[in-house]
């Protein structure tokens, strides 16, 4: 390690992440610049992921019960003793000179916090579909600070200020990014570094799929009333609408009053999605309109699952 470069330490929160936690640590040890130290902050998995974790020169943390992503975060960035924190999820792939290239940007004493871009690796048709959805559907006027999988790097005194809301799993990242945001323009920049590159994994299989959106379904409430704001009305509603359309198809086959307001939904879901296409430059809108009935679905069976279960983790 450069000992004129500021020590960086890797926190990547895990659960049952067999499938990817070796790819995720094989580029962290391949960086161009070492990171100083990398901490695995483990929310009780029930498969091989410590044991491959193991094969490489990490601390190993376990949470108590009960578990979360946010809260296991919190608990890496305590125990560091880095300068600059890197917090990425255990499906983050680095770009080789990932973390030389964002370190860089410290320099600046202005610097808070810097935000890698991402490369999109496809593996399964179902990534595939997802990914060009997801670019189809975002808002074209405000790209906003944070990225889709959690990856970020912050000097370590910010976490004296804010801290991850270890109750969250829907909109968590949001909530620490506002925040985060907020603090910036008092006390320094966030900066998006392009230079700086990862990779992410998508669900590759509908059971991947169904564990995130239910996880999203059962931490949605809380998000909503902590942060009741037209924004997360609009968001959780847009997850809904397709069952919302399920549910007014039904209706409609009894009472004659659900017909207009299924005609109304059932415009925005097809509309939302011929713009999606247009704008991904692809032509699922089948598989489009079919992911989105899945994944509201799961959505919806999350909701349900949060009145009955204290989980909140995945």
């Amino acid at each position: 390690m450069d000992p004129l470069q500021p020590k960086v330490s890797v926190i990547i929160p895990t659960k049952n992440e067999e499938q990817v936690i070796h790819e995720c640590l094989s580029s962290v040890f391949k960086q161009s610049l070492e990171p100083f130290e990398v901490i695995i902050v483990d929310g009780r998995s029930t498969d091989d992921t410590l044991k491959k974790a193991r094969d490489f020169p990490v601390k190993i943390l376990i949470e108590e019960e009960p578990t979360s992503l946010p809260n296991a975060r919190n608990l890496g960035v305590q125990d560091a003793t880095g300068e600059i924190i890197f917090i990425i999820d255990a499906d983050v792939m680095l770009e080789k000179k990932c973390v030389k290239n964002a370190v860089k940007y410290f320099q600046d004493p202005n610097v808070v916090a810097v935000i890698p871009s991402i490369r999109k690796k496809i593996h399964t048709r179902l990534e595939k579909i997802q990914i060009n959805w997801l670019k189809g559907t975002s808002n074209p006027f405000r790209s906003g600070i944070g990225i889709p999988i959690f990856a970020e790097l912050l000097r370590k005194d910010i976490f004296s200020k804010i801290k991850f809301d270890p109750n969250l799993g829907y909109g968590e990242d949001d909530d620490f990014q506002q925040r985060l945001k907020q603090l910036s323009r008092s006390s320094g920049k966030i900066v998006r570094a392009y230079d700086s590159e990862i990779s992410v994994h998508y669900p590759h299989t509908f059971k991947e799929l169904w564990s995130q959106c239910t996880w999203w379904g059962r931490t949605s409430i809380r998000y909503l009333l902590k942060n009741l704001s037209v924004k997360t009305i609009v968001n959780i509603g847009s997850a809904l609408s397709p069952m919302v359309v399920l549910i007014l198809s039904v209706l409609a086959l009894i009472f004659p009053w659900a017909i207009p307001f299924l005609v109304l939904a059932s415009t925005f879901l097809v509309v939302r999605n011929l713009i999606a296409c247009y704008r991904s430059k692809s032509t699922y809108f089948v598989e489009f309109i079919g992911f989105e009935f899945m994944r509201s679905l799961f959505f919806v069976i999350g909701i349900v699952q949060g009145f009955f279960l204290k989980q909140r983790g995945r």
